[in-house]
C-alpha cells in the first residue's frame, strides 16, 4: 500500500469539488495510529519545521502561529486517475482556527479529517515538498498563566500546538521564531541567534535544533529570573520564578548536580554531551517532576527548591530527578524509542543511571538501601494491584500513549535492568550501551535492537529473560518449604500462565545455626539440599529478589520480634518489605504490623528505613478504627516530639496531618499551626496543615484559611492557596458547584492543583457525603485523559479514590466497571490501581 493508503472518491478534489468520500481504516483514525506511523516512516524523511508564534501578554487572547514543514517524499504519485494518495499532517486544532494551507507554494482548500489535515496528491510530489499552515494554537499544551507559559508536548501533544508529523521516529530540525511582550524572557531548545525589540514587543529567533522528535520540542516565555554558571567550558542557565532567598541559595547545589550528572554520563557512555546547550526552567505548578527537553529541561519548583528542613528522601529525590533528566539527554533524546510502546526504554535507563550518578554525590548513603526504598517499594505498590501491567505494553495509537506511564516502567524497569546487568556482567553491559548509542545516535531504536546488541556480548538467554521480565505482567509469589534437611522453593504465577521469573537472591536458614544461601531460580521449583535441619527460613534477606515472598508462621514471629535488631540495613528493610507484602495480601493484620513498626521506629537510626516505616505505618493505620487507631495516632504524636531524627519527626507530623482522627491530636496540631514557629515545618507544610485543620474544624475554618493566606509571600503560592482553599468550604452547595466545575477541561489546567482540590472534595472526613462524586468523576476520566497530560488520569483517580474504604464507595466503582464492559484497558488499569486499597477492604 502506498503512503497514507489509497481510496476512491466520487467527486473531483478541491478547486472543482464540493465533497469527498470519508476515509475508513486505522490510518485515518483520530490520533496517530500505528499503521499511519509505519507508513509515514517508510516514505517521509529530511524533516524540517520552521515555526512562528505570536504570544500576547493577556493569557485570554489567542496565540497565532505559522508552520512551514519541509520534507522529502520517497514515493511516486498514484498512477490511477480514480485513486488519491495524499499527505496527512496531524492536527488537533479546532478546524475553524486553521486559517490557510499551502502546499509547495499553492494555496489549497482546508480538508480536515479525524484530526488530520489532508493535502491532495495533486499538489505534492516525489522529492522535496513544503506544506505551510497558518493557525491559532490550542491552549491545551501552552500551559498559559498570567505571567508565563510553557509548552509540554509529550507524548502526542505537538499536534495541539502546530500541524506536524507527530510520531517519535520522524525526527526533525526545528527553527523557532517568537513574538513576545518586550519585558518577557524566552528560552527554547537552542540558543537565541537574533533578538529585536520594537516598542512593547520583542522578536526572538533561535538556532536550528539537532534532530528531535516532536515531543521534545519546547519553549518557555514569561517573566522569569535567570542565573548561570560555567564549569569545564560549559555554560548552564537556570530560569525560575522563586523569590524566597532561602530557596535561591539552593541554586548552587542544583548547578553542581547538573554538571556532575553530565560529566558522569559522558565518562560512562563515551559520548560527549550531544546537544547545543543544557538550560533548565523551574516552574510552579509544573505537571511532572521534570521533562527532558533538550536545552530547555523543565522542572517542578517543589521538587527543586526544597523546604527549609528537607528530609534525606527529599534531598536524594532532587538529585535523582536531576540525574534522571540528564541521563535522558542520551537515552530518549539522542536515541529515541521508535514507538511509545518502548517508552520504558528511555525511562529505565534514566532511572538506572540516575541511581548510579547519585552514588558519588552522596557517599555516606547506603545506595543499595536507597534503591530498595525508591524502586522496589514503589514498584510492588503497583504490581500487587489488579491493574498491574507488563513493562512493555502494546500500543495501537499515540493518543493512548500517556496511559502506559506508571510505577512499572519507572521503578520495576530499573530492577529488571539490575538483574540483566547481573546476568551479563558490568563490562559487557557498558560495551553494549556504548555500541547502542553510537549505532542509533540522533535516530530511533527498539528494545529488541538493544537486546540484539547485548546478546552478542553474552551466552545468557536474553530472549527468555526479556520475555518474562519485560513482556509479561505481574510478579511471582514465592513460597519456601523446609522438609528435613531440604529447602524447596516454589514460585507461582498469579495469572496462571505457567511462566517463571529467573532471578537470584539470598535466604537465611535459622535453627541450631544460622547461615545464608544464594538461591538461583531457573525454574518454577528448586530443591536445595542442606547440611543441617533448619527451623525456619527468612526469604530475600539481601533484597535482590522481586516478588511476594510468603512467610511461615515461625518466620513471621521472628521478624515481628526481631527485625529492629538486625544490624545489616539492607536485610532490615528487606525483612520489613516482606512482612508488609504479607500484610497487603491479607495474611497478617494491620494491628500486628502497626505494633511491630512502633516497636522499632523509636530506635531506628537510618533515615531511609525510618521513612519507609512511617509510610508503612500510615498505610496500616488507615485500615484501623476505634481505640486501636486512636492509640497509634497518640503514639505517633509522641514520637514526633521525641524521635532523635528530625526527618522522622517531620515525616510523622506530615503523616498525622493527612490521617488524624483523634480529637486530642487534632487539637495538638492546631496548636502547632497557630503558633507558627516550628523549626521543622516549612511554609508549604503550614499550608497543608491549614488545609487539613480547616476541613476538620469547620467552626474555625474561615479564620484558619485567612490567617494562613496572610503568612504567604510568594505570589505563585498565594494563587495556588486560593485555588485549593475553595475545596475547604463547608457549604455543600458550593462544594457541589466546585466539583461540577472540575468536569470542564478549562478549569483543571493546572493539574497538580486540581488533583489537590479533588482530594479534598473526597477527603476521608467527608466520604459519607462525597461518595456521590465517584461516578461522575469516573465518567469524566476519558475526557481527563483526552485533555490532560500523561500523569493526570492516574492523578485524577488517585485523588478521587485513594482515601475511600467504605462499601458504598466500593459499589460505586464496581457499578461503573460493570456498566462499562468495553472500557479502554489502559485506562481501566488506572482505576484498578487507584482502587486497590478500597477493593482490598471490601473483598475476601
Amino acid at each position: 500500500m502506498s503512503l497514507w493508503i489509497s481510496f476512491t472518491f466520487t467527486m473531483l478534489l478541491f478547486g472543482s469539488c464540493s465533497g469527498y468520500k470519508m476515509m475508513n481504516g486505522p490510518v485515518f483514525n483520530p490520533g496517530v495510529s500505528l499503521e499511519l506511523a509505519e507508513l509515514r516512516k517508510q516514505e517521509v524523511s529530511g524533516l524540517k519545521y520552521k515555526l512562528y508564534f505570536k504570544i500576547p501578554e493577556d493569557k485570554n487572547e489567542e496565540v497565532s502561529g505559522k508552520v512551514a514543514v519541509d520534507f522529502m517524499l520517497n514515493r511516486t504519485n498514484a498512477d490511477k486517475t480514480n485513486e488519491f494518495a495524499g499527505v496527512l499532517l496531524d492536527c488537533r486544532i479546532n478546524k475553524d482556527k486553521i486559517y490557510k494551507v499551502w502546499a509547495n507554494g499553492r494555496q489549497v482548500k482546508k480538508w480536515i479529517v479525524n484530526e488530520h489535515i489532508v493535502i491532495p496528491e495533486s499538489v505534492v510530489k516525489k522529492g522535496a515538498n513544503q506544506i505551510t499552515v497558518q493557525f491559532v494554537a490550542e491552549d491545551q499544551s501552552l500551559n498559559r498563566n498570567a505571567e508565563y507559559l510553557y509548552t509540554l508536548l509529550v507524548p502526542d501533544r505537538a499536534r495541539t500546538l502546530f500541524p506536524c508529523f507527530d510520531q517519535p521516529n520522524l525526527k526533525a530540525e526545528f527553527s523557532l521564531q517568537l513574538d513576545i511582550p518586550a519585558r518577557w524572557t524566552a528560552v527554547s531548545n537552542t540558543a537565541i541567534i537574533n533578538e529585536k525589540t520594537t516598542n512593547d514587543r520583542k522578536e526572538i529567533r533561535f538556532a536550528p535544533t539537532e534532530p528531535l522528535s516532536t515531543y521534545l520540542f519546547s519553549f518557555v516565555a514569561g517573566l522569569l529570573n535567570r542565573t548561570e554558571q560555567f564549569q569545564n567550558g560549559q555554560k548552564i542557565a537556570v530560569y525560575h520564578r522563586e523569590t524566597d532567598p532561602q530557596k535561591l541559595i539552593q541554586l548552587d547545589t542544583i548547578f553542581h548536580q547538573v554538571f556532575a550528572s553530565i560529566k558522569w554520563m559522558e565518562e560512562y557512555t563515551g559520548v560527549p554531551y550531544p546537544f547545543a546547550k543544557y538550560d533548565l526552567i523551574i516552574l510552579p505548578g509544573f505537571q511532572y517532576g521534570g521533562m527532558e527537553h533538550t536545552g530547555a529541561t523543565l522542572y517542578n519548583d517543589r521538587r527543586m527548591f526544597l523546604d527549609e528542613h528537607p528530609t534525606p528522601d527529599e534531598e536524594l529525590g532532587r538529585t535523582l530527578l536531576i540525574a534522571h533528566e540528564t541521563a535522558h539527554m542520551w537515552f530518549g533524546d539522542l536515541v529515541t524509542m521508535n514507538w511509545f510502546n518502548d517508552v520504558w526504554t528511555k525511562e529505565v535507563f534514566a532511572n538506572y543511571f540516575a541511581a548510579r550518578i547519585t552514588e558519588p554525590l552522596f557517599p555516606d548513603v547506603n545506595h543499595r538501601l536507597s534503591n530498595l526504598r525508591t524502586f522496589y517499594i514503589s514498584s510492588l505498590g503497583e504490581d500487587r494491584t489488579p491493574g498491574t501491567t507488563s513493562i512493555r505494553q502494546p500500543l495501537d495509537n499515540l493518543r493512548n500513549s500517556g496511559l502506559i506511564y506508571g510505577q512499572i516502567i519507572y521503578n520495576k524497569a530499573p530492577i529488571v535492568m539490575e538483574k540483566l546487568v547481573e546476568l551479563i556482567g558490568q563490562e559487557a553491559f557498558q560495551s553494549g550501551i556504548r555500541e547502542y548509542l553510537r549505532t542509533y545516535a540522533y535516530g530511533n531504536a527498539t528494545w529488541d535492537d538493544l537486546v540484539s546488541i547485548l546478546d552478542s556480548k553474552t551466552d545468557a538467554d536474553l530472549k527468555q529473560f526479556s520475555d518474562v521480565w519485560v513482556n509479561q505482567k505481574g510478579m511471582p509469589e514465592i513460597d519456601m518449604e523446609l522438609k528435613g534437611n531440604r529447602l524447596i522453593v516454589r514460585q507461582r504465577d498469579l495469572f496462571n500462565r505457567g511462566i517463571f521469573w529467573p532471578q537470584r537472591f539470598n535466604v537465611t536458614l535459622c535453627g541450631k545455626k544460622t547461615i545464608s544461601r544464594e538461591i538461583n531460580l531457573t525454574d518454577s521449583i528448586l530443591e536445595l539440599p542442606l547440611d543441617f535441619y533448619p527451623d525456619y527460613v527468612l526469604p530475600n534477606t539481601d533484597g535482590r529478589g522481586y516478588g511476594r515472598f510468603l512467610l511461615s508462621s515461625e518466620a513471621v514471629q521472628y521478624i515481628v520480634d526481631n527485625w529492629f535488631s538486625e544490624k545489616d540495613e539492607v536485610c532490615r528493610l528487606s525483612l520489613l518489605m516482606t512482612l508488609y507484602e504479607n500484610y497487603q495480601s491479607k495474611r497478617l493484620s494491620p494491628s500486628l504490623i502497626a505494633n511491630t513498626l512502633l516497636k522499632g521506629l523509636p530506635i531506628e537510626s537510618n533515615p531511609i528505613i525510618a521513612s519507609a516505616l512511617v509510610g508503612y505505618l500510615n498505610s496500616c493505620v488507615n485500615d484501623l478504627n476505634g481505640e486501636p487507631r486512636l492509640f497509634i495516632e497518640q503514639r505517633m504524636y509522641e514520637l514526633y516530639q521525641t524521635h532523635k531524627l528530625p526527618s522522622v519527626r517531620l515525616q510523622l507530623l506530615r503523616a498525622l496531618m493527612s490521617m488524624v482522627v483523634s480529637p486530642d491530636v487534632i487539637e495538638a496540631l492546631y496548636g502547632i499551626w497557630s503558633d507558627g514557629k516550628s523549626e521543622l515545618l516549612s511554609e508549604r507544610d503550614y499550608m497543608t496543615l491549614s488545609y487539613e485543620l480547616a476541613i476538620r474544624m469547620p467552626e474555625r475554618s474561615a479564620a484558619i484559611l485567612a490567617k494562613q493566606r496572610e503568612r504567604i509571600t510568594n505570589p505563585d503560592r498565594i494563587r495556588e492557596y486560593d485555588y485549593v482553599a475553595r475545596a475547604l468550604n463547608h457549604d455543600t452547595t458550593r462544594l457541589d458547584n466546585l466539583f461540577e466545575s472540575l468536569l470542564i477541561p478549562s478549569n483543571r489546567r493546572i493539574e497538580p492543583w486540581t488533583q489537590t482540590v479533588l482530594y479534598y472534595l473526597n477527603h476521608p472526613t467527608r466520604q459519607d457525603y462525597s461518595v456521590k462524586y465517584i461516578r461522575p468523576a469516573l465518567d469524566a476520566l476519558r475526557d481527563v485523559q483526552r485533555t490532560g497530560d500523561i500523569f493526570f488520569p492516574r492523578g485524577w483517580v488517585g485523588a478521587l479514590l485513594g482515601g475511600y474504604r467504605s462499601l458504598d464507595a466500593y459499589k460505586e466503582v464496581q457499578d461503573f466497571l460493570k456498566d462499562n464492559p468495553q472500557y479502554p484497558p489502559l485506562l481501566k488499569n488506572k482505576i484498578l490501581q487507584a482502587a486497590y486499597p478500597l477493593f482490598r477492604c471490601n473483598e475476601d
